[in-house]
């Protein structure tokens, strides 16, 4: 017979999996309030510290929020929640070379992608959009912590195009496993003038419907960040 370990759980787990089920199962509606505490210590006939930790694995995952009188109430997750879960072991894996490398090229690809995804895509309102964080980020140039900024939002509103919040959460999140590398890159001299020709040359490429362009422009760009950044660290600015 061939039989699996059995998992040892800890009380918390075990209720918060039990109220997990219910909202998934539709029990507990989105918006609804939780039972108090004490009505939840009676239902599992467990103390107020499992209660208390079960909630805070809940509010974690998405599944609870704390209302302003202090009331839990049943949310969605969403996928900035699932990626906040990731934020520990991206940053363990990013301290090492082989990690941070790994994450870079990563971005490299979901980046190209998504650009050319946007320039399939495109509404006019988003090509507008796109075009406002370009010339945000053209007026930034010059002042340091403006253009990391605007560089930020740039990548993220073509992120944001066709309204995937799974592309958006983790645009997010990766830009901020990596911010160090964008601090580091941007204060080679000549960085910021040059990443500013590469979004223009993305963003006309998504403005026009050239999703081939779009890829090739987005992938050249995040080499040259990554060339950047390995002359930075040589310099001594991580």
């Amino acid at each position: 017979m061939n039989f699996k370990s059995v998992k040892r759980r800890k009380i918390h787990e075990d209720v918060a999996e039990q109220i997990e089920d219910q909202i998934l199962s539709g029990g507990l509606e989105e918006g609804a309030n939780l039972p108090s505490e004490r009505s939840l210590m009676e239902a599992f006939n467990v103390g107020r510290p499992a209660v208390r930790e079960a909630l805070l694995l809940l509010q974690r995952g998405g599944f609870i929020e704390i209302a302003s009188n202090g009331r839990p109430i049943v949310a969605r997750p969403t996928a900035t929640n699932v990626l906040e879960q990731l934020s520990g072991s991206a940053r363990f894996l990013m301290s090492s070379k082989d990690g941070e490398r790994s994450f870079q090229d990563a971005r490299r690809l979901f980046e190209a992608a998504i650009a050319r995804n946007a320039a399939e895509i495109a509404t006019p309102e988003d090509i507008e959009r796109i075009g406002a964080a370009l010339k945000a980020n053209r007026e930034a140039l010059g002042n340091a912590e403006a253009f990391e900024r605007t560089d930020v939002e740039f990548h993220l509103a073509i992120a944001n195009t066709g309204g995937n919040t799974v592309f958006s959460a983790l645009h997010s999140a990766i830009a901020e496993w990596l911010s160090l590398q964008r601090k580091v890159s941007l204060r080679v001299p000549g960085v910021e003038a040059s990443a500013y020709k590469s979004h223009e040359e993305i963003y006309n490429a998504i403005a026009v419907y050239q999703p081939e362009t779009a890829w090739l422009a987005m992938d050249q760009h995040l080499r040259d960040i990554m060339e950047s950044f390995q002359k930075g660290s040589q310099h001594g600015d991580v």
